[in-house]
């Protein structure tokens, strides 16, 4: 039979959420353009692998199943085995690694540890008999050890990445070092061009702002300013170009630090320059997740910047945003008030500056508990952010929706209702229904709606919400498991509690 499949993979149901990752990993993996064509085992390289059967996916309604997994099996060029505890003592796990011997012979059965021992003989066993050892001559388990060689998810051992590509190498035929290197090279080109894109954004955008604020004459100067950062910017991508480094060792995470680094200790003269780079690299860390690395250059930039300047007052707010985030409200409201003593310092002529205080008060007070004195400060906010020129859609659907929180804290969910509308209106016309930001403004009036007692109209909202988020975001996504909880609660408030399981349950899964 010829080979439909590039790979069966065999598992216990128990190990299903790590079967559906390597099926869909494997198929959708590209391999390395250079390898495309070339010569191997199996004949030319492909672009991508041929279709990896799995069974609870792959198999029809049939009145002989044993039939259509041998067919199955027959038709694989490899057989990947998910390796644990439970698969180990699997029935079925067996018998389709001894059929696929009988068929392919031993050498084509690829191990993929996800946990317990292999050879420890007690109940940690991760390997089936016949993974263990090989297939007699007459089709029967003998005892001759077979000793396969694994790939192995554990903690501490090749990780997802490398594991997948020993797989993959497996199943073309090519050698793990040569596709690992042009795999690593690859990604690594796509995260330098991510950073060199957002350090750019980020600084070009610095530049029209201050631009737009000052004086001709100070504009020619800060012209200056912005073009030796870019100039410092583009050393620093040299000095990290892949031809002259291993690709392995460059991150984007690597870059950034580098940047942040010679930003600090390399342009004593400059300070300007030296603050810009810094509030950029500061910035990149908080989005990155990175919150300790992202106030230290936030807290650089900021001693290095004149007080009264937009740029002192902006860095002191994000400081104080994320000392509000972390729950350091005393923290933020210090931050919040130099912030405002800086702006008045630079006249206090700039409403955008103003607006972004007031936004940060109003959330302040949010964290705080004092919801009432949130939704006066947050309205004002929405207010002064309607009043500037330009486009604020982006601003005021994210004061909308913290209104609508702390009116919910109030236990007033008609009112939240009206904010959170408003929120996803803004969010619909600035990035349209497939976005992850409207989705997530759906699901706030989903939840309004319920605590409302609206449960019809609370449904129809999580169940649209719930096909943008499956749409946009990866299946894995903790939002996904957020609305389903939701989900799973309306349904139970509804009645409908076999619904609410399966919602629960996906959402456990996640």
């Amino acid at each position: 039979m010829s080979e439909r499949y590039s790979a069966f993979i065999s598992y216990s149901h128990a190990d299903t959420p790590v079967a559906r990752w390597l099926h869909k990993a494997l198929e959708s993996y590209r391999l390395p353009h250079a390898l495309v064509g070339t010569d191997s085992p199996f004949g030319p390289v492909p672009a991508q692998l041929p279709p990896v059967f799995r069974d609870r996916d792959e198999l029809p309604a049939s009145a002989d199943l044993g039939g259509e997994l041998r067919g199955a099996l027959a038709a694989a060029r490899f057989q990947i085995v998910l390796c644990s505890p439970v698969s180990a003592k699997s029935m079925w796990v067996n018998e389709e690694i001894l059929a696929f011997k009988r068929a392919h012979g031993e050498a084509r059965v690829l191990p993929l540890i996800i946990g317990g021992e292999p050879y420890a003989g007690d109940e940690r066993e991760c390997f089936p008999p016949a993974l263990r050892f090989k297939v007699a001559e007459d089709g029967s388990l003998s005892d001759v050890p077979a000793e396969p060689i694994a790939a192995d998810l554990r903690e501490g051992k090749d990780g997802k990445r490398l594991a997948l590509l020993k797989l993959i190498a497996g199943i073309t035929g090519l050698k793990l070092d040569q596709l690992a290197q042009r795999d690593a090279a690859r990604r690594q080109r796509q995260l330098l061009a991510i950073t060199a894109g957002s350090l750019s954004i980020a600084l070009v955008t610095i530049g029209l702002a201050i631009y737009a604020n000052i004086q001709r004459a100070e504009a020619v100067r800060q012209q200056l300013v912005a073009t030796r950062s870019l100039d410092f910017l583009i050393n620093t991508f040299e000095i990290a170009n892949p031809a002259t480094e291993n690709p392995r060792s460059i991150t984007a995470l690597t870059i950034l630090e580098r940047a942040s680094k010679r930003a600090t200790v390399e342009l004593p003269e400059e300070p300007m320059v030296s603050a810009r780079l810094l509030a950029t690299t500061g910035a990149i860390y908080l989005n990155l997740g990175l919150r300790k690395e992202g106030v230290a250059d936030l807290e650089r930039a900021l001693s290095r910047l004149p007080a009264g300047s937009p740029e002192h007052v902006r860095t002191l707010l994000k400081l104080a945003n994320t000392a509000n985030q972390a729950a350091d409200t005393d923290k933020a409201a210090r931050l919040i008030e130099a912030a405002a003593v800086s702006l008045d310092q630079g006249g206090g002529e700039d409403p955008t500056l103003a607006a972004m205080v007031s936004k940060q008060r109003g959330l302040l007070a949010h964290r705080s508990g004092n919801y009432a004195l949130a939704v006066r400060q947050l309205g004002e906010a929405a207010a002064a952010f309607q009043a500037l020129s330009g486009d604020h859609r982006a601003e005021r659907a994210d004061l909308f929706t913290a209104i609508a929180r702390a009116r919910m804290k109030l236990g007033d969910p008609a009112g939240a209702t009206k904010d959170f509308s408003a929120a996803e209106a803004l969010n619909i016309s600035l990035l349209g229904r497939n976005h992850q930001k409207t989705a997530t403004a759906t699901k706030n009036r989903a939840y309004a709606a319920f605590e409302s007692g609206d449960l019809a109209e609370a449904q129809r909202r999580i169940t649209v919400a719930n096909k943008v988020y499956a749409r946009v975001l990866e299946g894995d996504h903790p939002l996904l498991a957020d609305t389903l909880i939701l989900q799973g609660r309306i349904q139970t408030a509804d009645g409908a509690g076999a619904a609410a399981l399966v919602a629960l349950e996906a959402a456990k899964g996640i």
